[in-house]
């Protein structure tokens, strides 16, 4: 009997690799602008950054549920957190 974990192959790890890569990209391309004021200013707005943070992990699990829903073929999950 095999299960999912215990053939680990690059389909079945697929969402989370492509999930994480998706919250780099957010969270990479929002924390830019906030550096680049923060080195204008002097002081880094922590709170934003934080934010930031909050919203990339919403995209790596929405990627995530949207991933793990088209490999297994379910419809509720293909939606993501917002199932639209």
């Amino acid at each position: 009997m095999t299960t999912k974990l215990s053939k680990i192959t690059y389909t079945a790890v697929k969402p989370v690799v492509e999930a994480l890569k998706e919250g780099a990209r957010v969270a990479l391309i929002a924390v830019i602008p906030l550096l680049i004021e923060g080195l204008g200013t002097w002081s880094i707005n922590w709170r934003s950054i934080a934010v930031v943070g909050g919203i990339a992990l919403l995209r790596v699990v929405d990627k995530y549920l949207h991933l793990e829903g088209k490999l297994e073929a379910n419809n509720k999950l293909v939606g993501g957190l917002t199932r639209f």
